[in-house]
């Protein structure tokens, strides 16, 4: 059976690791190879100690910055296992746009020729939320950017291991054998940022900042990919710009509470 996986870093996610799990299984992946970066809040316990554990491969991951050296690990060691394999962070949800489930699009014929299908972002903001709510994040963001905004034609990956040659350079992309295509399966280059905007068929729901809250957690944690921080304006601006109501999320909470309380 052709197997679907994603390869993630995190530290200190504990408030979310489950809900994203959770939501990944839900829309079709099936394992999850996970490298953590020095968390202290007992993130890695609470998978181990979840219905997901069996779903989940979880190694130590000191390097800082570490997530293309994690990368380069899974593409070592874990990829060949899998037909595809999405490289995304713990604040993205690969969104299947077309049904409810990312395993019957990767098949479309529309994808065959491709080694690699980039996904554009929807930048969520803050909804208007200072403080971390209780509950989910996808209930509880429901603002964007609009979908011509730069920040929207940033892509994730979601790779055929097959050919897969690195993913060292950026984590936006990967370097392959065959040629890469946006969700609508037409046939583009491998850059981070696309001129062209592409929200069809699945997107990539970017929880960016949260709350302002988390992003002052998110601030003091530090990047997976860089040294540097995150300016601290980059919270408004976000804000300022998220606007957009898009509550298309919203129709897989009761399957999510459902999953999550099994």
């Amino acid at each position: 059976m052709d197997k679907i996986a994603i390869c993630a870093i995190f530290k200190d996610e504990a408030p979310y690791l489950l809900e994203w799990l959770a939501f990944h299984r839900m829309i079709g992946v099936d394992l999850f190879v996970l490298y953590d970066n020095g968390s202290s809040d007992g993130g890695a316990n609470r998978v181990r100690a979840s219905s997901f554990a069996r779903n989940v491969t979880l190694i130590d991951w000191p390097d800082r910055p570490g997530q293309l050296s994690a990368y380069k690990h899974f593409r070592t060691h874990h990829a060949a296992r899998f037909s595809w394999a999405a490289f995304i962070d713990i604040d993205e949800f690969i969104v299947p746009l077309d049904g409810n489930s990312i395993r019957p699009i990767l098949m479309r014929p529309a994808y065959e020729r491709y080694a690699q299908v980039l996904l554009q972002w929807l930048v969520f903001g803050p909804s208007g939320h200072e403080q971390r709510p209780d509950g989910l994040v996808i209930e509880h963001y429901t603002h964007r950017m609009p979908e011509t905004a730069d920040a929207c034609r940033h892509v994730k990956a979601i790779v055929r291991p097959s050919m897969l040659r690195g993913i060292d350079y950026t984590p936006h992309a990967a370097e392959c054998s065959g040629p890469t295509c946006n969700s609508s399966g037409n046939e583009i280059l491998p850059f981070a940022i696309q001129p062209n905007e592409c929200h069809t068929v699945m997107a990539i729901h970017h929880y960016f900042t949260k709350s302002r809250e988390d992003w002052q957690i998110k601030r003091r944690r530090g990047r997976g990919d860089s040294l540097e921080p995150y300016r601290e304006r980059i919270f408004d601006d976000v804000a300022g710009q998220a606007l957009i109501e898009d509550r298309r999320g919203l129709r897989f909470v009761p399957r999510l509470r459902a999953l999550l309380q099994s």
